[in-house]
């Protein structure tokens, strides 16, 4: 286990290589990357690649689903809520029964997430209506400033793909969070077993937790695919069944939104429809990076890659 994010790892090596100077400035919040006396920026996982515009419509999940929607990709639908506190007034009820529709219309089943929201952090599932304005309020009183709606999506696979400048540099899938029966743990004690007390997995609310599932089962017990909630990158290559259409689409979603360096989520459903969820104007890959064979090393090469383009 790395002692430090291994991104950070990962740019000290690169900038030694590259004979680039390193500097962290604004108590390290910005990182200053000095070569031929030109000056470059990161932020957090951002790199001084992406126009301001395009990194604002990928880090606003409904303005993405616009975005794509105009240009004919294929994404998941999403509706947009806006705080009365901070909007219109008005706004509440319109958009709150918009919401309520698209629930109705996929069988009682919608996803209300912040519209900033990362790494699964404040998307909730409802199952049922009178939870829609309950999660909204909730979520308002957060400070949050607008949230999305769209329907809960029956997904087999999530692929991550990494767009860099109208390429793919790679393109990985997530699995759900699991468990395998051994016939004498209940499903609570083997989630605990696994991945301890202390991390965030956001349980089914279906799943049963003091069913033993015999030896060898395959539980699922999460509907998310967030590596830092317990899902897990699964390797792939050009013999994987939808890896062709995964890059296509995700090539016209980084053209779509102009921008230069992001990763690009596309699910494949159960129908095996090939749709886009978001687009990720900050690449970060720190849990990629400890979990997967190699995955320090494909993620030092795509930051090299991004940071020669800064410099081009």
């Amino acid at each position: 286990m790395y002692s430090v994010k291994p991104f950070f790892q990962i740019m000290d090596e690169l900038c030694k290589e590259k004979n680039i100077i390193q500097n962290e400035i604004s108590y390290g919040w910005i990182t200053q990357l000095k070569k031929n006396n030109v000056s470059k920026y990161i932020i957090g996982y951002q790199f001084d690649l992406n126009s301001a515009i395009a990194y604002n419509i990928a880090g606003d999940k409904f303005a993405t689903y616009e975005v794509l929607k105009s240009n004919n990709i294929p994404t998941i639908e999403h509706r947009m809520i806006f705080n009365p506190q901070t909007r219109s007034r008005y706004y509440k009820n319109k958009f709150l029964n918009e919401a309520k529709d698209l629930f109705r219309r996929n069988k009682n089943k919608l996803v209300i997430k912040a519209n900033d929201s990362c790494k699964g952090k404040d998307v909730h599932f409802c199952s049922e209506e009178k939870e829609i304005e309950n999660i909204v309020q909730k979520l308002f009183e957060e400070n949050n400033d607008t949230l999305s709606a769209c329907p809960y999506v029956d997904i087999s696979y999530e692929y991550r793909a990494i767009y860099l400048c109208g390429e793919i540099l790679y393109i990985y899938k997530k699995k759900k969070p699991y468990i395998i029966g051994n016939g004498r743990n209940t499903v609570k004690e083997l989630i605990d077993f696994k991945f301890n007390k202390n991390m965030n997995v956001d349980i089914c609310r279906d799943l049963d937790l003091d069913k033993v599932p015999f030896n060898g089962q395959e539980v699922t017990i999460s509907w998310k695919h967030n590596l830092s909630s317990g899902a897990e990158p699964i390797v792939i290559d050009e013999t994987d069944e939808f890896i062709s259409q995964v890059r296509e689409v995700a090539i016209k979603a980084g053209d779509a939104l102009n921008i230069k360096f992001a990763s690009v989520d596309v699910v494949v459903t159960e129908n095996k429809e090939i749709l886009v969820m978001e687009v990720n104007g900050s690449v970060c890959m720190n849990k990629f990076s400890e979990i997967i064979p190699n995955g320090y090393e494909i993620a030092k090469a795509i930051y090299s890659k991004a940071i020669d383009k800064m410099f081009e």
